[in-house]
């Protein structure tokens, strides 16, 4: 009959708030999901819109820009960024740490578990919760670590990410690089952080891998000592608030813009040019023509 509503069972009462939760679950998962990519997007938007670009045509670029994109094949997953920085900084502690270390300074050989200074303490030590062979089979993964005689022996104080992980370190670093970049367009400059740069807008192309093995050595020794100095100081202060503080180096490398392809003329040597021709003339030509050129008839 039109117009009655049949009552609904007990079971079904009890199955609508349950359908609810798990619907929230997954909305919260969704969102959990998505936060490392609305922060790059806020930062983003807030550091181009503080440089005169309006929100809603960079909205309709962005929209345009998606449209040309296919759908990844895979899901990012942002529970993994503070586990890769952890992995990293168990591999400093190991070349910190006195109790690691040999009478020459350098990392000693570990044994997973056991009496003495192991690698399942210093696993405890920064990850916690994880399991010590899965974190164990990660370092080694990662090229951070090697298996020597049943001990575990550090092979740098680096770690090398595959392809399949390099995606979420790389996005971890934008991630910093523009929260330095929002900050600092948004702050005073007394609190501004570092940001530095430097460019040769015309280099030649065939000596650039020469470039960037430099800057690899180099930036090891820098990003080597910046840690030692952090670590030297992070048991300081342990009731005060604490921040995810560290140095970030990148190389870049682009095609030569139109407009430095060409190479001007300099103004003084022009100058000197166009000043020389005018001095000149009237020493070389005497005649009617010195004298046209002057509004001498």
């Amino acid at each position: 009959m039109a117009g009655v509503r049949r009552a609904s069972t007990k079971s079904e009462r009890l199955a609508q708030p349950q359908a609810t939760a798990r619907a929230a679950r997954r909305r919260a998962s969704r969102t959990r999901g998505l936060e490392p990519a609305r922060e790059c997007l806020s930062r983003v938007a807030r550091i181009l819109v503080h440089f005169g670009f309006s929100p809603q045509i960079l909205s309709r670029e962005f929209s345009d820009i998606c449209r040309t994109l296919k759908e990844p094949s895979g899901e990012c997953d942002p529970t993994r960024f503070a586990y890769f920085d952890k992995l990293t900084h168990l591999i400093s502690y190991w070349h910190s740490d006195p109790e690691y270390l040999d009478r020459r300074g350098a990392p000693i050989p570990l044994p997973l578990s056991g009496a003495g200074p192991t690698l399942g303490a210093l696993i405890k030590r920064v990850l916690p919760d994880e399991d010590l062979s899965s974190v164990a089979e990660a370092l080694l993964q990662f090229e951070g670590i090697r298996r020597h005689n049943g001990l575990y022996v550090p092979v740098r104080r680096f770690l090398a990410f595959p392809k399949t992980t390099v995606g979420v370190y790389e996005l971890n670093t934008l991630l910093r690089l523009l929260g330095t970049f929002d900050h600092n367009v948004t702050s005073p400059r007394a609190s501004r952080i570092l940001s530095r740069t430097a460019v040769n807008p015309s280099y030649p192309a065939s000596l650039s891998r020469l470039f960037h093995r430099w800057v690899k050595t180099s930036a090891d020794k820098w990003l080597q000592s910046a840690d030692n100095y952090m670590e030297l100081r992070e048991g300081g202060n342990k009731r005060g608030p604490r921040v995810r503080l560290g140095l970030s180096i990148f190389a870049f490398e682009a095609p030569v813009s139109s407009e430095t392809a060409s190479s001007p003329r300099q103004p003084n040597q022009t100058g000197r040019k166009e000043r020389t021709a005018e001095k000149g003339v009237p020493r070389r030509t005497r005649g009617p023509t010195a004298k046209r050129r002057s509004g001498e008839a």
